[in-house]
């Protein structure tokens, strides 16, 4: 049975984010604002205890407190967060019969948690399975990830990482909702973009020898950045060519990548790129958009293998594919061998073309026998699980998965994704994340490329001063 209600809760400056929670249920429970009935949360702080009521016309009210000290304001907003979100789902889980796979926790990074008990000397999965009541199968996957970080993860205060961000594809994939235009609408504005990400480029390089930093990894992304051209990427990829560290282009669609798209990369020591087939199943590349063959995913990856470290994304979940067609696609994958194997659950983002046609999230349990497939069958090829992310609106509520083979972990996927260090971020849309004691600050470039072009000066003037 399906349920629709409207929230009712305080417009608290940092409880708001609860609303995640009975978000996560949908589509067994859908909020409605215009519907009649109403799910409604309570919070108050008496003498010591910080109460929580929870009420509904369509269920019993539950109410429950817990007992804290406001001495700390810190400790006390995010313990008090925790505990809100936590009634939230233990009360919705027993009214839907419905337990999710990451319990209460809402957030990108499950590892960051894990990061944080572990530094405090408590027991990581236990209070994950228990207090947070995620499956015991995520918290072991969540545990292993930390533990392949091991070694990589950046713990040096001037280190830094370099993101570029080309948003130009050669046609937009159904499920994407990327600030992306297709590069053959834009020809003749894609020189001024790119000397403007030069100079960007250049004005970040003159910021690291300024301020004594040191780069670690490269990451250049998108969009598709194969898709402007060789030259086009030539340019781009210059300015960063002699740092001489871990040098990530992904190259994506793979009938963007070519002999003289790998000459290039070579010529600039590119050390890894991502060769994304996202399924092995033609009919499925047509449907959702890609435009590319089977067959070209093989020429990318033997054109590109014993060159570059590669990575090869999959989706489980993508329209009319049930778990044959990924375990056929894992089975290909797998059997190519290469360094990193990424696994996407299908997540409908707002702006895809797929959910403005009306595909509604699902959570039936085939997206999540298809992630456990490929969790059993990459750890039994040999490659191991080395960080993880969620987003909102994913099929059965799971998670994005990267997988290695020994000792092949991606430094820029870990420190990017665990916020371990600061990234200097360069082309439209891009984000600048300065990361000092423990503290993260901010700053990002416009969105759109024309946008992002015309403000060429602002941006790098007010890039100075936050570096700064």
């Amino acid at each position: 049975m399906n349920y629709r209600v409207r929230l009712v809760f305080q417009q608290n400056d940092y409880l708001n984010d609860a609303q995640d929670i009975p978000r996560a249920f949908s589509p067994i429970l859908m909020i409605d604002e215009e519907s009649s009935h109403f799910l409604e949360w309570k919070t108050q702080y008496v003498d010591g205890q910080f109460y929580v009521t929870i009420s509904s016309d369509l269920w019993a009210d539950r109410s429950s407190a817990l007992t804290i000290s406001e001495d700390d304001p810190l400790l006390y907003k995010r313990k008090t967060k925790r505990f809100l979100k936590s009634e939230l789902y233990n009360y919705l889980s027993k009214q839907l019969g419905i337990e999710l796979p990451y319990g209460s926790l809402t957030g990108v990074r499950p590892t960051k948690l894990f990061y944080e008990l572990k530094s405090q000397q408590k027991d990581p999965f236990g209070i994950l399975t228990e207090e947070f009541k995620v499956s015991p199968k995520r918290a072991k996957l969540i545990s292993d990830c930390v533990s392949n970080q091991a070694g990589v993860i950046n713990t040096e205060p001037d280190a830094v990482a370099i993101f570029v961000n080309i948003p130009f594809c050669p046609t937009r994939c159904s499920y994407c909702s990327f600030i992306s235009t297709e590069v053959g609408r834009i020809k003749k504005e894609l020189p001024f973009y790119v000397k403007a990400l030069v100079a960007e480029l250049e004005n970040i390089k003159e910021l690291i020898a300024l301020n004594e930093k040191r780069v670690t990894s490269i990451y250049v992304g998108g969009g598709t950045p194969g898709s402007i051209g060789p030259d086009n990427l030539d340019a781009i990829l210059r300015p960063l060519a002699g740092f001489g560290v871990e040098f990530t282009v992904e190259a994506g669609r793979p009938d963007t990548i070519n002999q003289e798209l790998a000459d290039v990369l070579s010529k600039n020591n590119v050390s890894r790129i991502s060769i994304n087939p996202q399924t092995f199943k033609q009919k499925t590349l047509d449907e959702i958009g890609r435009k590319h063959t089977i067959d070209s995913i093989y020429s990318a990856y033997n054109l590109s293998k014993g060159k570059f470290f590669v990575n090869m994304d999959l989706i489980a979940g993508l329209p009319g594919e049930n778990l044959q067609d990924l375990s056929d696609s894992l089975d290909k994958t797998i059997e190519l061998r290469p360094e990193n194997i990424t696994v996407h659950s299908l997540s409908l983002k707002r702006g895809s073309a797929m959910t403005l046609s009306g595909v509604d999230k699902v959570y039936d349990g085939k997206v999540k026998e298809m992630m456990d497939c490929s969790m059993d069958r990459l750890l039994l090829a040999g490659y191991a699980p080395y960080y993880l992310y969620r987003q909102k609106n994913t099929f059965d509520n799971l998670e994005n998965v990267g997988y290695c083979r020994s000792g092949r972990q991606c430094k820029y996927n870990i420190d990017m994704m665990e916020e371990a260090i600061t990234v200097l971020g360069a082309g439209a849309g891009a984000m600048t994340k300065i990361i000092c004691d423990g503290m993260i600050s901010r700053f990002s470039n416009p969105k759109g490329f024309r946008e992002y072009i015309e403000r060429q000066s602002e941006i790098i003037e007010k890039k100075n001063n936050f570096f700064k």
